[in-house]
């Protein structure tokens, strides 16, 4: 659980680096701060692409996603940084962003095409 607590650097400071279980106050810090993350990138991305459908829209995702992994480990100053890519290879970190990506994409297709989003009983 290091690289998801170590999101929570934000926050706490670098104690949130060590933390390699689950910790009461930590790991909720960590996940909220990382749905934050994604939810801004999400908005972001959903503001940048009105007209983006299908492929065209997957491809773009995956570009941002690309573009936010530069932003996040390139330009941003090390205590803004996400903090998981210090327990992560870069292999697993492309994977992140991703996941990213195509969550992004799939999300904004189905709400285009006016399907639910959430994960309901049903859906």
């Amino acid at each position: 659980m290091r690289p998801l607590n170590s999101v929570a650097h934000l926050i706490i400071g670098s104690r949130a680096y060590y933390m390699e279980g689950f910790h009461w106050l930590i790991t909720p810090l960590a996940l909220v701060t990382h749905v934050a993350s994604v939810v801004f990138w999400g908005v972001c991305f959903a503001a940048l692409s009105p007209k983006l459908r299908g492929g065209a829209l997957y491809g773009g995702a995956l570009a941002f996603a690309a573009l936010t992994c530069a932003i996040d480990l390139r330009l941003l100053p090390d205590r803004l940084r996400p903090g998981f890519e210090s327990g992560l290879s870069s292999p697993e970190i492309a994977v992140v962003y991703a996941v990213l990506g195509i969550s992004l994409a799939w999300t904004l297709a189905r709400e285009r095409r006016g399907a639910p989003v959430a994960l309901e009983p049903g859906n």
